[in-house]
């Protein structure tokens, strides 16, 4: 049972924030990327909290058993904390507000002078802005670092030098005054905060998502990746699957979302994934080789969908579920015959067509996995569970456009690859283009309006990337593939578009009702 979660609002003086991060009570997990503002940012941030604008909410969790990088700005950190509160939202300003503020005098272990240089961001009296100076020589009497202005004694030391400089008393007030508002401001500056107290990583994960000021979200693996650190080795769970993902673009998978794939390493563990908690993959032995043996067999899985059903582009993708069950799949039964690869991709087809993964219910998908290890094991026929085996499944009703946003559609475009890649090998990289028949409207995404190519096929001739080209030169049986009869050449070449593409909608209909009837499903129009 996970442990209960609680979610604060509050807020923190930004004095306390940054004694608390000296002190080691504040960490940055290494889930979180490296500093990466510009210095514009920085700028900016200062300018906002000058003018007493927001800056947006910070948002931490407060747990343990976190690995935490040692820098924040241009420090080391090495004090520790018995109450840490991980930094989940918030990273660039923080590390912004502590490196600029901060004391070099008083904290002096900096990662390099190069670092404290980038964070060296000073006030100018006189025309009460920010600037950036790496150089000190460009430095004039006006400019204080932020950090003087900040600390009590050297801003007290700085005000008095300013007394011995020719400046009429007037100015010398106004820019004293300007001084001591910016050191009001800073002190008595407030930052709201969300602390997250409790839960797992998944509950983090959902309420960074909803909550971080940057509208990016984070995947597990990331989170994963700061409790399963590995310092010998320097393995980290997140920069393995990024590697992993990359390793992917020859099937045009590379974009396969991360969760997706920590879905297939939790399912290695041979329970459904959404029953293994995450955080138990930390108590492998040897969660380095555990991912890369999982590796494998997704990379089996993700090949096969490639070669066999024709998936040649992620976006392809009917389900998740089917990827990660396939990986499984491939886990039990390594090296598969030809027949149970038969059988396999029979099992993809009836999923696909029949909706199977959004029919059943949490408890029913379970059985589905039971059922589907035993078909990978031999002992099922073909791996598809069924509540009452005298209803059959049925498809939804025939898609109106052609697109990657809905498993009918997918299921469709599938079906036409299947039609014209038929068991020819298929290269690396290849890709869909599409071309539409009628040149009154490209926009019109009806399937029957939609002539899908291969990439690789579509640059053999140039002159077939001209639709009428393609139509009126084609040979018989290279139109029949693509859903085209020599009845509706005719009405092609008689300028009937309309007609021609309400005959291939019916052709293309009776061809698919064919093919799924085939695997077991009744074809819904």
């Amino acid at each position: 049972m996970n442990e209960k979660i609680n979610v604060k609002p509050d807020t923190i003086f930004l004095e306390d924030l940054l004694d608390e991060i000296a002190n080691g009570g504040y960490k940055i997990p290494i889930f979180q990327r490296e500093f990466v503002w510009k210095t514009s940012q920085m700028l900016e941030l200062f300018d906002s909290i000058l003018k007493g604008y927001p800056i947006g909410s910070l948002l931490f969790w407060n747990t343990k058993g976190y690995k935490t990088k040692d820098e924040i700005g241009p420090y080391t950190i090495k004090k520790e904390n018995s109450n840490v509160r991980y930094v989940l939202d918030g990273f660039q300003r923080i590390s912004t507000l502590f490196g600029v503020l901060t004391n070099p005098k008083e904290h002096k272990e900096a990662v390099s002078s190069t670092e404290l240089k980038n964070f060296s961001i000073y006030f100018d009296l006189r025309e009460n802005n920010f600037s950036h100076i790496r150089n000190q020589r460009l430095k004039n009497v006006f400019s204080i670092p932020l950090y003087q202005i900040y600390d009590n004694r050297e801003l007290f030391n700085f005000l008095r030098e300013l007394d011995k400089e020719n400046i009429s008393p007037i100015d010398k007030n106004e820019y004293i005054d300007n001084a001591r508002n910016l050191h009001n401001i800073l002190h008595k500056y407030k930052l709201p905060y969300v602390e997250i107290k409790g839960g797992d990583i998944k509950s983090a994960v959902e309420i960074f998502s909803r909550i971080n000021s940057t509208g990016t979200d984070i995947s597990e693996d990331f989170m994963l990746s700061a409790l399963s650190y590995n310092v010998k080795t320097g393995f980290l769970l997140s920069d393995s699957i990024t590697e992993f993902l990359n390793s992917l673009n020859i099937y045009n998978f590379e974009d396969l979302k991360r969760d997706t794939i920590l879905d297939c390493i939790a399912n290695a563990n041979g329970k459904i994934h959404f029953d293994v908690k995450i955080e138990d993959l930390v108590k492998k032995l040897d969660l380095e080789s555990f991912t890369n043996n999982v590796y494998i067999h997704v990379k089996k899985a993700i090949k096969f969908l490639y070669k066999k059903i024709f998936i040649i582009d992620i976006r392809l993708l009917p389900y998740p579920s089917q990827l990660i069950f396939i990986s499984e799949y491939f886990r039990l039964n390594p090296e598969p015959t030809c027949e149970q690869c038969k059988a396999l991709e029979n099992w993809f087809w009836l999923t696909t067509y029949s909706n199977y993964f959004t029919l059943y219910s949490l408890s029913q998908q379970r059985s589905a996995y039971e059922v589907f290890c035993d078909f990978a094991k031999g002992k099922h026929h073909d791996g598809i569970y069924r509540v009452n085996n005298d209803i059959p499944f049925n498809t939804i009703k025939y898609p109106n456009k052609l697109n990657f946003t809905g498993v009918r559609p997918k299921a469709l475009q599938l079906f036409y690859l299947k039609s014209i890649i038929q068991s020819n090998e298929i290269p690396d990289r290849e890709g869909i283009k599409e071309i539409f028949i009628s040149t009154s409207s490209q926009k019109d995404r009806t399937p029957a309006n939609i002539i899908l190519r291969l990439s690789s096929e579509f640059e053999e001739d140039k002159n077939k990337k001209q639709v009428n080209n393609f139509i009126e030169t084609s040979p018989h049986e290279v139109l029949e593939k693509h859903f085209i009869t020599q009845e509706m050449v005719s009405l092609y070449k008689e300028g009937k578009i309309d007609d021609f593409i309400l005959q291939r909608e019916d052709y293309l209909k009776s061809k698919e009702s064919e093919f799924v009837k085939k695997i077991g499903v009744k074809y819904i129009e």
